[in-house]
């Protein structure tokens, strides 16, 4: 649910948006403040899939 919500191409396009009237008006600190939270669940959901598929095959090496 949520790989499918990180990689919108609708989240992307507000995102851009929304960093783009931030920069306009001066509001760096709202135009860095989303993306950052964005990569941080980009980066969590790509530790949480790697640790999910790295343990998944264990069992089937053993004899």
């Amino acid at each position: 649910m949520i790989n499918e919500v990180l990689h919108s191409r609708a989240i992307a396009f507000i995102l851009g948006t929304w960093m783009s009237y931030c920069a306009s008006i001066g509001a760096y600190d709202g135009a860095l403040f989303i993306p950052m939270i964005y990569g941080l669940l980009l980066l969590l959901n790509h530790m949480d899939q790697k640790k999910s598929s790295g343990a998944g095959n264990a069992d089937a090496q053993q004899k």
